[in-house]
């Protein structure tokens, strides 16, 4: 009779020994998925970086008389060396002796520019009148300080290219582009907790962050229509600015570069939100769980990317 053999079975293979937590760990093993979405985002890196490389060169080549403070981008330097011009900073008290006067000091000036000059200056809203002698234009300050215009005389001041604060060079808002950059970071924050929050199993704590992902990417969209708005039609801009009075992307080549560089990201960052919008849709249907979320994990990657690329354009576009 054949001898009875005696196995022995580890004490853990029947599941944990009593007393001992178990826990969820969540891994981030390679899918395929994953892989995929590092290379769709590698491409987009090289996008992005051939972008930007081409603003630098382009800046770095930019003449050091291509830009002014009382003339238009790429004035020829040598029709306006010597030359005044008188900034206005506020309205006049008397607009139709103010519109006389700009016209009797540069008659070049015709009556519908002179209006604009009168009407639009304003406190950080300056408005130039140029191509004035010295004399001429120590005496329109002159005479236009006496109705109540804050005036001051300059001479011509070049710039390679436009310098942040400069409001005679640069329309750029850069305070209200900082704020709408604070809230892009932290919808990459919320895209975290959300992410964080499924992996726990926390579906109600997912979805309210993902929302909050949402909310904020579509007013940084809006904050930067607006701005597209205010630079293309709100505003009428000093002719250092633009020679129309109206930035948009013809009027200089820092114009173009700045059009080009943001109408990509906000096209990037639409595409984002349209994304996270059908995520959340999903999400709402029950579609992702503790382990089935890793929809949620790459359109987190794309957002994150989207992130750091603005980042490193506010930083060279409207701030160096």
């Amino acid at each position: 009779m054949a001898e009875a053999t005696s196995i022995t079975t580890p004490a853990h293979a029947h599941g944990p020994a009593p007393g001992r937590s178990h826990s969820h760990d969540h891994h981030a093993p390679v899918t395929p998925g994953k892989v995929a979405m590092w290379l769709f985002l590698a491409t987009e890196i090289m996008f992005f970086t051939g972008l930007i490389g081409s603003y630098i060169v382009l800046r770095a080549g930019s003449p050091r008389t291509s830009y002014t403070n009382l003339y238009a981008p790429t004035t020829n330097f040598k029709d306006i060396d010597g030359t005044y011009g008188v900034i206005l900073r506020s309205k006049a008290s008397e607009p139709e002796h103010a519109i006389e006067l700009i016209r009797a000091a540069n008659p070049e000036i015709t009556a519908e520019e002179a209006h604009e000059i009168v009407s639009e200056a304003a406190p950080g809203e300056p408005m130039v009148v140029n191509h004035l002698s010295k004399a001429k234009a120590d005496s329109l300050a002159a005479s236009l300080g006496g109705l109540g215009v804050t005036a001051t005389v300059e001479g011509v001041v070049t710039h390679e290219w436009p310098k942040p604060y400069d409001d005679l060079t640069n329309p750029l808002s850069i305070n209200l582009t900082a704020i709408n950059t604070f809230i892009l970071i932290c919808s990459s924050v919320t895209m975290v907790l959300s992410l964080s929050a499924i992996q726990q199993g926390k579906r109600q704590k997912s979805l309210i962050f993902l929302g909050l992902t949402i909310l904020f990417g579509s007013i940084f969209l809006g904050v930067q229509a607006s701005e597209y708005y205010e630079l293309m039609i709100g505003r009428h801009y000093p002719p250092g600015i633009s020679p129309n009075g109206h930035f948009r992307p013809w009027v200089s080549l820092f114009a173009s570069c700045f059009f080009t560089m943001t109408g990509f990201h906000g096209l990037h960052v639409t595409a984002g939100v349209v994304t996270l919008i059908l995520v959340f849709i999903r999400a709402l249907m029950g579609a992702y769980n503790q382990t089935n979320y890793q929809t949620i994990e790459y359109a987190g990657l794309y957002w994150h990317f989207v992130d750091l690329v603005w980042i490193i354009l506010f930083t060279i576009v409207y701030l160096v």
